[in-house]
């Protein structure tokens, strides 16, 4: 299977049993078995060819800000995404996968084109931002995406915005698996709104906490305040609830923090309280956000 690939892949240097902790903003985890940092996307079919081959399972990793590693560790080939240059396209913005929504959001505004500047708080990557649909302050990045280039049966292709299926935190890869090497957002013509980009740091910064967590922690069940996640669980009294070294974020309910000596799963334990809590007092069921990989 994949021969010439197979052959091909000598040149790369695997890390084995690298701690997933140092590359999640939760920082736990395990190791995992084969680990490679890639800045070229044009490595990663090559590198999804090898463990094909040999057959282990794979998982693409960009920035790391949402994603859950279990202590076990992940049994194949961590494949991080790096490579995360940012360019100018007639049409709007290129990115590759790596690259941070932040930076791309600035690279816009610098160029003075805007349409992006609700992206400018987001930690995570441009790759990862497609896969999970993600957004902030009622703007997602499907609302913003032009075309995308893909791994999908083992080649490259580009699709366009309604290939994605978009919804709430959802995008089609989520059951296809398919992975996003590089993106073309569009913007308009016309100076950033750079009063915009600081009153959103400024909103992030008042309402939510800093610490080692992965974001918001499970996706909101409804559109309205009363319907937050972050609502429900606060309103279940737990707010500051702790499991060993996790903690429910006494700022925002929705957010669970690594105090500093959490494993994973002191966090899942913390999750599946508040879940079940949740569940209980409002006959909800909160779906995680997060990625809960191992």
């Amino acid at each position: 299977m994949f021969p010439s690939l197979i052959n091909h892949l000598k040149k790369f240097n695997f890390i084995q049993n690298e701690p997933l902790s140092k590359h999640s903003t939760f920082r736990v985890g395990g190791v995992a078995k084969y680990f490679y940092d890639t800045e070229n996307i044009d490595d990663v079919p090559e590198l999804i060819a090898w463990a094909k081959s040999k057959p282990v399972p794979y998982f693409i990793l960009g920035g790391g800000s949402n994603v859950l590693f279990k202590d076990s560790g992940f049994d194949g080939l961590v494949v991080k995404i790096s490579a995360d240059k940012i360019s100018l396209d007639p049409k709007g913005v290129l990115a590759e996968a790596g690259a941070k929504m932040a930076e791309v959001a600035r690279f816009a505004c610098a160029n003075d084109f805007s349409g992006l500047e609700e992206f400018s708080s987001i930690p995570g990557t441009i790759g990862g931002a497609v896969y999970g649909n993600a957004g902030c302050f009622s703007k997602d990045i499907g609302s913003a995406l032009l075309r995308a280039w893909i791994l999908r049966d083992d080649k490259i292709v580009s699709v366009k915005n309604d290939y994605f299926d978009f919804k709430y935190r959802w995008s089609k890869l989520k059951n296809t698996h398919e992975v996003v090497l590089k993106v073309l957002l569009k913007t308009s013509a016309g100076s950033c709104d750079k009063s915009r980009m600081d009153e959103i740091l400024k909103l992030r910064k008042e309402k939510q906490p800093w610490g080692l967590s992965a974001g918001s922690f499970f996706k909101n069940p409804g559109s309205t305040p009363e319907t937050s996640a972050g609502y429900l669980i606060e309103k279940c009294g737990l707010k500051g609830e702790k499991v060993g070294g996790a903690q429910i974020s006494s700022k925002h309910a929705n957010f669970i923090i690594n105090m500093g000596s959490a494993t994973s799963e002191d966090i899942l334990d913390l999750a599946d309280c508040a879940k079940k809590a949740v569940k209980k007092q409002f006959d909800i069921e909160l779906e995680p956000e997060v990625r809960i990989i191992g």
